[in-house]
């Protein structure tokens, strides 16, 4: 491989990409805090464990209406690539979307659920109502759903499903 370890963003674009090199390269980006790397077209989130400061309103604005190419992988990439396939960006035939969160307890699935809402939802027009109404269920099915495990004290022990329809490119 002729880039630094951790440099690259989607690993899909090594040749003979086998099990080792995934490992390794996912692992050095993480020792980098790059917790996201995409394989094509998924994207592969490793929990950090702490705080990294990557979700504010700068990043939120960031990957707003970009090539999923042209800035490094992101949650907020696969939203913004979700959005504009499904409201027919750049002359494309608008078509429903469907985003996939699985992982093992502990790996940050409804975190990761949380920002992707809330990176969609501000692709919306800001509806803050909808996030805010989305957001708030979600306490309550933890209530019910929700036990501690060896790798994290509030873990979900059911599956979510989430549609959100679209109308105009707006939020319902």
């Amino acid at each position: 491989m002729d880039s630094e370890r951790g440099d690259i963003e989607d690993l899909s674009t090594i040749a003979d990409l086998d099990e080792d090199i995934l490992l390794r390269e996912i692992s050095s980006r993480y020792l980098q805090d790059k917790i996201y790397t995409y394989v094509g077209d998924i994207l592969i989130a490793v929990n950090p464990f702490k705080d990294i400061d990557i979700y504010g309103p700068h990043y939120s604005q960031m990957y707003k209406n970009i090539p999923q190419s042209s800035r490094p992988s992101h949650i907020y990439a696969v939203a913004d690539a979700a959005y504009q396939a499904l409201t027919g960006h750049n002359g494309k035939t608008p078509g429903n979307q469907c985003i996939i969160i699985s992982g093992e307890s502990g790996a940050g699935k409804t975190e990761s659920t949380k920002l992707l809402i809330k990176q969609i939802v501000e692709l919306c027009k800001g509806n803050t109502q909808l996030e805010q109404q989305i957001l708030k269920v979600s306490p309550l099915l933890e209530a019910f759903g929700n036990a501690q495990t060896n790798l994290n004290d509030n873990s979900s022990r059911f599956g979510k499903y989430i549609q959100l329809q679209f109308n105009d490119g707006h939020c319902k």
